[in-house]
């Protein structure tokens, strides 16, 4: 659901005409919050940046209307940065990632009159901030579908922090919609991923699905224990792991959900030119508003590699059941 803000209302009431483009170029000024490191990451920062250009080109917007700015990481920083903006009086301030979900809940709270957007996080619910994240559900039964088409064994594997352990099901959907006797293993663990990873293989998987973005000791692990006698391979989340672009991922990664960052910034920016904000309801109870993107309006999908693309059909087919669902 699309809501006009409160000046949105009064124009209709008067009867003005909706904004347009030119007027947006004098009057709307939106802000950028990149994670550490900002453009040329390889991960979600450039994934958001290629939104923010693409929206640029469109409206023909220059600095004046667009501002970027990078934080280096530190919480004080980013409080900084998003009250600096708030401050300048930018209509929206778009904060990309969850390491702003701290930060942005307190300059949001303490600046109603400016429009938010959180970037694939939605752990902060107030009316002014719009928070974009993707289907885990989705990307899990994609994950899940790769998997069972891969596996040679028939036993697969999920880890990931504790936070994702509702998506199992999803997962284990995606595998047993290709392979049926496959048996699924898990390991949902906030620390010590790299003895995890070992149980799993210990255990058969052949192929392990990963959802942890934090560091790449997932990747890491699988790829020391590949061997040719034993292969395994790994599936990732792109682009919040930004290291799966390394070398280390060439000999093992067959494949990874693909989150759209830059549909959701570019999404977020063309309301704001438009005078209105995106507020969904994600959970109702907290406050939180926002929009999840899924297979089925383009928000997500499942990225192959060379090892992967032989599972190009299986994996097709499942989005097109994700697209045809109601």
């Amino acid at each position: 659901m699309r809501a006009g803000r409160f000046i949105a209302l009064l124009a209709a009431l008067s009867l003005t005409l909706p904004i347009t483009a030119a007027h947006a170029l004098t009057s709307i000024k939106i802000a950028v919050a990149y994670d550490i490191g900002g453009r040329g990451d390889h991960g979600i920062n450039d994934s958001a940046a290629k939104g923010v250009d693409a929206i640029k080109k469109k409206y023909g917007l220059t600095a004046h209307s667009v501002r970027e700015m990078v934080t280096n990481g530190s919480e004080s920083d980013r409080e900084y940065r998003l009250q600096f903006l708030a401050a300048a009086h930018y209509n929206l301030v778009i904060a990309v990632g969850s390491g702003y979900a701290h930060a942005l809940e307190i300059v949001a709270n303490a600046n109603p009159g400016t429009e938010f957007s959180l970037i694939n996080d939605a752990s902060i619910g107030s009316l002014n901030i719009s928070d974009m994240i993707f289907s885990n559900s989705d990307g899990s039964y994609l994950a899940g579908t790769l998997a069972g088409s891969a596996t040679k064994g028939k036993k697969v594997g999920i880890i990931g922090p504790t936070s994702v352990a509702p998506y199992l099901s999803a997962f284990q959907k995606g595998v047993a919609s290709v392979s049926p006797k496959t048996v699924v293993l898990s390991a949902f663990v906030d620390s010590d991923l790299g003895n995890a990873v070992r149980v799993l293989l210990a255990e058969g998987a052949d192929i392990i699905y990963s959802e942890w973005s934090s560091t790449s000791v997932v990747q890491d692990t699988v790829a020391a224990l590949y061997s040719k006698k034993r292969p395994i391979y790994l599936i990732g989340v792109n682009p919040d792991q930004y290291f799966l672009l390394g070398k280390t991922s060439q000999k093992i990664l067959i494949g990874a959900v693909t989150k759209h960052v830059d549909l959701a910034v570019k999404d977020v920016m063309i309301a704001a030119l438009n005078n209105e904000n995106i507020i969904d309801v994600l959970d109702g109870p907290n406050g939180i508003f926002g929009h999840i993107y899924t297979v089925k309006d383009g928000g997500e999908s499942m990225a192959l590699t060379t090892l992967g693309a032989p599972f190009s059909i299986k994996v097709a087919a499942a989005i097109a059941k994700l697209k045809g669902r109601n």
